[in-house]
């Protein structure tokens, strides 16, 4: 008997660590992380728009002033030549529509993942691409903002 008290004891311990049973609702998340995965589809939803519209000053604001910004085709940038190329226009994107967003909030890190279709124009050539993308945000006086940023352009 004292051995599957044992099993059930750790089991329990288990589930509690994990964050409830398996079947748990959504719902049943603490409200302040739940909070915190909204803001964070809204930081993403506001990004994307900045981006599209060239909007430096948002983008200055949601970039952390050490992001590595890893573009589809394998490029490294700093923030400060993602904010000049977008001010430069020479890449403009045209539209953003993100896929499959998945936000995992970890206190005050969280890990963004999805997808996203892209009209974009490339020194004057447009381009339809298709990315999967991988995005790290931490929350500084209370303001998400993104250090890294890993894309992998799909095949079309």
């Amino acid at each position: 008997m004292g051995r599957r008290f044992l099993v059930f004891v750790l089991g329990l311990l288990a589930i509690v660590l994990a964050g409830g049973p398996p079947c748990a609702a959504q719902g049943s998340r603490a409200p302040s992380e739940k909070t915190a995965e909204q803001e964070l589809r809204q930081v993403e939803r506001d990004r994307f728009a900045a981006m599209v519209k060239r909007d430096a000053a948002v983008i200055d604001k949601l970039l952390a002033p050490e992001l590595i910004y890893t573009h589809g085709d394998g490029r490294v940038i700093d923030k400060a030549t993602f904010i000049a190329e977008l001010k430069s226009g020479d890449f403009q994107y045209v539209t953003i529509e993100p896929t499959d967003v998945s936000v995992r909030v970890f206190g005050d890190a969280a890990v963004v993942t999805g997808g996203a279709g892209m009209h974009v124009i490339n020194k004057g050539v447009p381009a339809q691409i298709k990315i999967r993308y991988t995005n790290t945000q931490v929350r500084r006086s209370g303001s998400w903002q993104m250090v890294a940023w890993q894309a992998t352009r799909l095949a079309q």
